[in-house]
């Protein structure tokens, strides 16, 4: 799918695959387009974060982003997200009321967890029925705003604002549809967008390229961003340590994320001795067995620290390890005002 591998028999089927996807995607949007499906809407402004690629995007970091600027400036968001990889994703649950975590990775899914201990103040709200959970949270909370986590093809939630994301150092893969390639959608769907989001930029070398194919494919105005490491805390006991700790330091590193690659290039651009990196599926929830292997690698290599992301960190509080530090991230826009302006003040129906 990422082209990082070729089978030509395999190939083969994965692209047959794809076009009866493609067909199924285009016949339905063409329904919605055509009224004859139709979503349903929240008595709140929605703002949907997506993408049109599978994972790997940033869309925690945004959604973390968007809503802590709405709750900064006196606005009451709340984060409805799928909560992909938990126990029952049917079941609606509050993950967070705003005062603290109501619940682990397992019951709520691992991003809806990191975003509740992210955003102080802001309610997250887990169920696959975007709607049903936007319902709920309305009653429960009384929200004027809900962020609509990864619903760009959740479609069922009409919306206010679709912010789709584009990742700069692998923007569309190999260009084909899932499983493929790992498009959603054909590049089309780009017109639904009110706003695009290209993250990543600080570790890709021809963004201006990237942002003209998306201003022909698009009249969404295009943004640009980056995601700042601001330090590392320590997964059991929350304490910090600044960044230049990493600096010369030999260094394991382990996730269980969509593009662990990206992971372990931003280690090493803060100057980490990474000697070796572990790899897990992405939602992967771990056991106290790879807690052990991890520690046997990082014994076997000598290793000084050893490091995760934080959505790994959310799967490993149970446990309380000693010695395992979370690089703890905040996404950035360069564009700050007018990013602000459009999120703050654009949100008339669509």
């Amino acid at each position: 799918m990422y082209g990082r591998k070729k089978a030509l028999l395999c190939g083969g089927l994965l692209f047959f695959i794809s076009i009866l996807y493609g067909y199924a995607v285009k016949l339905r949007n063409a329904l919605y387009a055509l009224r004859l499906l139709r979503g349903k809407r929240l008595p709140v402004k929605v703002i949907s974060v997506g993408n049109i690629t599978l994972g790997g995007t940033g869309k925690t970091p945004a959604v973390i982003q968007i809503a802590g600027l709405l709750r900064a400036h006196n606005r009451r968001p709340v984060v409805i997200s799928r909560g992909y990889g938990r126990q029952d994703e049917s079941r609606v649950t509050i993950v967070s009321d705003g005062r603290g975590s109501l619940t682990g990775p397992i019951a709520g899914g691992d991003e809806p967890v990191l975003i509740g201990a992210k955003l102080s103040g802001v309610p997250v709200v887990a169920g696959s029925d975007r709607h049903g959970a936007g319902m709920y949270a309305v009653s429960k909370f009384h929200p004027d705003v809900v962020v609509l986590d990864d619903g760009f093809q959740h479609r069922r939630l009409q919306r206010d604002m679709d912010i789709v994301l584009v990742d700069a150092t692998d923007p569309f893969g190999k260009g084909k549809l899932f499983p493929a390639g790992i498009l959603r959608e054909p590049l089309a769907a780009l017109k639904r967008s009110h706003l695009v989001l290209i993250t990543g930029v600080d570790r890709a070398e021809n963004t201006a390229a990237l942002k003209a194919l998306l201003e022909q494919k698009t009249g969404a105005r295009v943004f640009t961003s980056y995601f700042s490491p601001e330090d590392l805390v320590d997964t059991g006991m929350g304490e910090s340590r600044p960044l230049s700790s990493l600096r010369g330091t030999t260094v394991l590193a382990f996730s269980g994320i969509a593009r662990p690659a990206s992971f372990t290039a931003l280690l090493r651009s803060l100057g980490a001795d990474v000697a070796s990196e572990l790899v897990y599926p992405d939602h992967y929830i771990y056991r106290r067995s790879d807690l052990a292997a991890i520690f046997q690698r990082a014994g076997d290599i000598k290793a000084a620290l050893i490091v995760t992301t934080e959505k790994d960190a959310v799967k490993l509080k149970t446990f309380k390890p000693d010695g395992i530090w979370a690089l703890r991230i905040d996404l950035r826009v360069n564009e700050e005002q007018e990013w602000e302006r459009m999120i703050l003040g654009k949100e008339q129906r669509a």
